[in-house]
């Protein structure tokens, strides 16, 4: 077991050298799909790092770099902060599948609202009444009850489970991480780096 163990340790991935080839089809995009730059967040709902990117990062991306055609982003769940019987994480990861396969634009009002109201890690917070009450909240167009049911059945536990498989695949072991046309970011996490990643991306370099 300790050889296994060891060998996983020596072949997993070094995330800055691989390039990740993602079904862009297939995950929640904010932009037009077939803009030149295609960035993929990873992210954990319960994640501090991840609300403070949403909250103070991502508002100038969609005003200057989205809404301009430049570029699209992309979700991917990575449920890392979840343990000791508290599943928060993985709760509200599975009622943002249940919103997007109702209707997909109300993923990222969802996407926004959850990191907006986040509270503490590990405090059991998110509780089904909370998320289908914030969603009610927000005024989303979908099928509360189906919500409720998706969250309680852990309907889409599968792509979750996926997600999840694939960032470790990739070698992503931290939230929030992303990649810019498949390539690890490396930077700094401010707006002015992640710009002029998206223009170095947008040059094909």
């Amino acid at each position: 077991m300790l050889v296994a163990f060891i060998a996983a340790l020596i072949f997993r991935p070094d995330p800055s050298s691989v390039t990740a080839d993602f079904d862009y089809s297939s995950m929640p995009v904010l932009g037009d799909p077939n803009a030149p730059v295609k960035i993929v967040e990873y992210g954990d709902y319960q994640c501090p790092s991840c609300r403070n990117f949403n909250l103070s990062i991502k508002p100038d991306l969609v005003k200057n770099d989205i809404d301009t055609g430049k570029a699209a982003i992309y979700f991917q769940d990575l449920v890392i902060l979840d343990g000791n019987g508290i599943e928060d994480s993985n709760r509200m990861a599975l009622a943002a599948h249940s919103i997007y396969h109702q209707d997909k634009d109300s993923f990222w009002k969802f996407n926004d609202a959850i990191y907006r109201e986040q509270g503490e890690e590990k405090t059991g917070w998110a509780t089904t009444d909370v998320i289908v009450n914030l969603a009610k909240s927000e005024n989303l167009p979908i099928d509360y009850d189906k919500l409720r049911s998706d969250i309680e059945n852990k309907t889409y536990q599968s792509e979750v489970d996926a997600s999840n498989a694939k960032a470790d695949k990739l070698g992503v072991q931290s939230t929030p991480s992303f990649f810019i046309n498949g390539k690890l970011y490396n930077g700094n996490y401010t707006y002015n780096d992640i710009h002029q990643a998206i223009e170095t991306a947008s040059k094909g370099e």
